[in-house]
């Protein structure tokens, strides 16, 4: 399996596509420019589409994309293994995805490179520190994270952040 990324959008939203060895592939937070999404999407055979939480920048093409693909968000792929982990924090509902067989999560906008999400726009800080500690007991430091804005990072280089923000 492979990660590819699209970045879209005005606020530079990352949407994953996860592909396999039969091109199957599954596509998360489809943020915005359908075309562009679309157009990547060609050469593969889209079984799933998940949302990390549902703000504007997540989901600026999802209606797009359930109705060319006749599916709906967020409903379990046999294709793929994955693990949906709640992590509210960032919006009551936001919730991550695990692929244990890559030994990455997509964590939307929970966690970034040296940062978090926003709590002040659907979310509340207590939720968010809960999430924070579940996340650090239950990851690796070698687990990658694919945030929703920015570049990648792993939980180890994360851990330090974290873990003050947990604690204050």
């Amino acid at each position: 399996m492979k990660v590819k990324k699209i970045v879209v959008g005005n606020l530079e939203e990352n949407c994953y596509v996860v592909v396999n060895e039969k091109k199957e592939a599954l596509v998360i937070d489809p943020g915005d420019e359908a075309d562009k999404i679309l157009a990547f999407l060609k050469p593969y055979h889209v079984v799933g589409i998940l949302v990390t939480h549902y703000h504007f920048d997540h989901v600026g093409a999802l209606e797009e994309l359930e109705t060319f693909y006749s599916l709906k968000a967020n409903v379990k792929s046999c294709v793929f293994d994955y693990e949906v982990i709640k992590t509210p924090g960032h919006t009551s509902d936001s919730i991550s995805f695990y692929f244990p067989e890559l030994g990455c999560v997509f964590v939307g906008d929970f966690i970034f490179k040296d940062g978090i999400g926003r709590t002040d726009l659907g979310g509340n800080d207590f939720e968010m520190k809960e999430s924070i500690q579940m996340f650090l007991k239950r990851f690796s430091d070698n687990t990658v994270l694919y945030p929703g804005h920015g570049v990648s990072t792993t939980l180890g280089a994360e851990r330090r952040f974290l873990e003050y923000i947990k604690s204050n």
